[in-house]
């Protein structure tokens, strides 16, 4: 079983450190990113992922919020993993 994820950082090197990381394992597939809580909140539902990772702080708002808003939203509801610095 692939587990898709969804990467949202406003650091584009971030996302890329990240999905090259993921990229080394045969069972997990990035299916999508954004740079904004606003890009996600657009993408996140169209691509359904399992898991998305979130960065805690975004120019235009916040993951946890990205978070809840998409759990409430997308059937069925991703796991949200949230990072920080």
């Amino acid at each position: 079983m692939v587990t898709s994820v969804f990467l949202l950082d406003d650091h584009e090197i971030v996302r890329r450190g990240i999905a090259q990381l993921l990229d080394t394992e045969d069972d997990i597939e990035i299916v999508g990113e954004a740079a904004t809580a606003a890009q996600a909140l657009a993408r996140i539902p169209a691509v359904r992922p399992d898991v998305a990772i979130l960065d805690v702080r975004l120019p235009d708002g916040e993951g946890v919020s990205v978070c809840r808003e998409v759990r409430s939203s997308v059937t069925p509801p991703p796991a949200c993993l949230m990072l920080t610095s």
